[in-house]
């Protein structure tokens, strides 16, 4: 074991050890994105696979650098917040309990919000005419867009979300509930068919967050089921593309160094360490830059730009390979457009930003300013795999939290 395993695996434990500590918050920025880092940073100097090379000193300093820069960033929010009175965490609950929502209102919304994301599912199918799940190839999955329809069939982040959110606020109201959970098992499920993940990650990482901060629900226990269980269906997921072989088929072509007893083991670590891996083997060759290209990907995409810039500049989005894992970690993305610069201040912006939310529910905790921290949370869960913030899937999903909570939920003034 390298000594960079041990220094990561330290850190790891450190992290766990401190969330026993009397007040401690498990969900503190520092906490999330230092735990997902030093953890794929001591998977990756394992070194199980034959795929897997030796990272030179420019890789390591280039990853760090994001890493710290974050950290940093945070760091500053939290000097600027040291004397800001806290509010418990047992009395965030209490608080959060009491604040109503229209009920009547969030009701025709979640039904609303079905209603659009099935009519834009049959006619993306209707002009594709085939579901992923059952087409052959990886690019199946990409190619099931048509422009405009393929941003508003990405609504079962926030569907997912307000459905959990109107069993916590509304009271009663039994029939409206078996309704809407049946309305949205329907949309998740035929959302399944569509073999996307992200989504699905974004509202089960928000519902954490929610329940976390606002109920007693979330314990160690619950806590190690939710991710097993998400862990489960990121994978199931990726299983359903390749068949019954998919085990043995990963193990071997991965060229992993364990037993083929442990091919289970193959596809968790394969997905975080890969992440990492394509990183350091990009960022050692990489010789243009594309100056805000993928790091604001929404713009092009809402402008109908995208896939044009990339032919007129004969882009690359996925340089570098040596395997079929094309993710790079979010880290890859600033720097490919702004180089050192870019992953220095990109990463600093985004820690000093989590910070922020992080202080600001923490001062005035609110559903509103929770689900803002929560988005947050994902965002940090997912740096070690992609960049969410700059997919026009997430800014449709990010715009419709902000514009549903704000039509639905009652202001405090109000209840007076």
């Amino acid at each position: 074991m390298s000594w960079i395993c041990i220094v990561g695996f330290g850190i790891c434990s450190a992290i766990i050890l401190s969330c026993f500590k009397r007040g401690a918050d498990p969900l503190s920025p520092a906490r999330v994105f230092g735990f997902i880092w030093s953890l794929s940073i001591t998977l990756v100097e394992f070194k199980l696979s034959a795929l897997q090379h030796i990272w030179n000193i420019d890789s390591w300093i280039l990853l760090l650098l994001g890493v710290v820069s974050f950290l940093i960033g945070t760091f500053i929010a939290y000097v600027m917040n040291f004397k800001r009175e806290m509010v418990p965490i047992n009395s965030m609950r209490r608080l959060l309990r009491r604040e109503e929502i229209r009920e009547s209102r969030l009701f025709w919304i979640i039904t609303l919000s079905v209603l659009i994301y099935s009519i834009s599912y049959l006619v993306i199918f209707l002009v594709k005419g085939f579901l992923p799940v059952f087409a052959v190839g990886a690019i199946s999955r990409v190619d099931f867009y048509v422009f405009g329809f393929g941003v508003l069939i990405n609504s079962t982040a926030f569907i997912i979300y307000f459905t959990v959110l109107y069993y916590f606020l509304v009271h009663g109201k039994k029939g409206k509930k078996v309704f809407l959970t049946f309305i949205s098992l329907i949309a998740v499920g035929s959302y399944f068919l569509l073999l996307q993940r992200f989504q699905i990650i974004m509202a089960a990482v928000i519902c954490f967050t929610l329940l976390y901060y606002a109920s007693h629900y979330i314990r160690w226990r619950t806590t190690l089921l939710f991710f097993s269980i998400l862990g489960g269906v990121f994978f199931w997921i990726m299983t359903l593309r390749l068949g019954k072989l998919v085990l043995t088929y990963n193990y071997y072509w991965s060229r992993m160094k364990f037993s083929a007893d442990y091919a289970l083991l193959t596809e968790p670590y394969m997905y975080v360490v890969m992440n990492l891996e394509n990183f350091a083997r990009a960022v050692s060759r990489l010789e243009h830059h594309t100056y805000g290209y993928f790091t604001f990907d929404f713009i092009t995409a809402l402008s109908g730009l995208k896939y044009w810039v990339i032919d007129y500049f004969k882009l690359n989005r996925t340089p570098f390979l040596n395997s079929s894992y094309n993710t790079y970690t979010a880290f890859y993305w600033f720097y490919s457009d702004f180089g050192v610069f870019g992953l220095a201040l990109i990463p600093l912006v985004l820690g000093f930003s989590a910070g922020l939310l992080y202080y600001r529910m923490r001062s005035k905790p609110t559903i509103k300013n929770v689900t803002a921290y929560g988005v947050m949370v994902f965002v940090m869960f997912i740096s070690y795999f992609n960049f969410p913030i700059a997919f026009l899937w997430f800014e449709y999903n990010i715009l419709a939290l902000f514009l549903i909570l704000r039509w639905t939920m009652i202001p405090l003034k109000e209840h007076a």
